[in-house]
């Protein structure tokens, strides 16, 4: 039998998880609200600092599967909560939701924690602004197994729940680190890392580029692209070929064409 079930759309515990969508109160509490069957799993692989759990079978999509979820995280040390329909969707963020839901401890990796590779890909985003972008850039940064991603200046913030759903929960799989564009140079440099900046600004093509040896790849924001500190200290300028009107492609895109590029060239 469930030792809690919440049916009312004013219990304060439905209230802090309902303001968990803001970034304000996620940084004020240090924790985030972790949405999604999938999301859920792959966190709790990811050794994710989960506080409760919110369950409402109601809503379940995935027959015996999400059933089996359910039952092992009743078996777990993890305290369970129910939800009415009505309270698990208005605690939700997502127009379907499939009752999971998780409150989560917020985290922060530094630049001296991560492992590198022998030869290593670093990814570089300087004030992105659009949260499904970083969501989706994650999804290829694990994909081609980049070895950290490095934020600078973000705009948006890892723990929102479109940066979680964008990238399908490999957001707690790659190593996330967020710092300053000159803390993040001193690292490279320390650790003989060349830099390549993404600019329409350059003849350079990204495949005339030599990507066998330790590189990072620097994407700038979606309106401005790179800051002029980049420009002025990656240690290569690079650019997609262009044959249209537009000079660039959407951030995640472009991401995607260069990141695969490194993958083709270290095959």
């Amino acid at each position: 039998m469930p030792l809690t079930t919440i049916d009312s759309l004013q219990n304060p515990r439905i209230k802090r998880v309902k303001a968990l969508s803001q970034k304000r109160q996620r940084d004020r509490e240090g924790l985030f609200s972790l949405e999604g069957e999938r999301e859920l799993v792959r966190g709790l692989a990811a050794g994710v600092g989960v506080t409760q759990i919110l369950i409402c079978p109601e809503l379940f999509k995935h027959g015996p599967v999400s059933e089996a979820i359910h039952q092992s995280l009743l078996e777990g040390s993890t305290p369970v909560v129910y939800l009415t329909k009505k309270v698990f969707e208005h605690c939700s963020y997502r127009e379907n939701p499939d009752g999971f839901i998780a409150t989560c401890r917020t985290f922060n990796r530094t630049l001296d924690q991560l492992s590198l590779s022998a030869i290593p890909l670093l990814l570089i985003l300087e004030s992105l602004e659009k949260p499904g972008n970083l969501g989706t850039i994650l999804r290829t940064a694990d994909a081609v197994g980049v070895d950290a991603l490095i934020l600078n200046d973000p705009v948006t913030d890892l723990f929102n729940p479109n940066v979680i759903r964008a990238s399908a929960g490999v957001v707690f799989k790659v190593p996330t680190v967020s710092t300053t564009p000159e803390k993040t140079q001193a690292f490279l440099k320390a650790h003989s890392i060349s830099s390549y900046g993404t600019t329409p600004d350059t003849e350079q093509l990204h495949y005339h580029a030599d990507f066998a040896k330790p590189c990072a790849i620097l994407m700038g924001s979606e309106k401005d692209g790179l800051s002029n500190f980049w420009i002025q200290e990656c240690d290569q300028k690079i650019r997609l070929p262009m044959h249209g009107q537009a000079d660039s492609l959407n951030v995640g895109a472009a991401t995607a064409a260069v990141l695969y590029e490194v993958v083709r060239q270290r095959l």
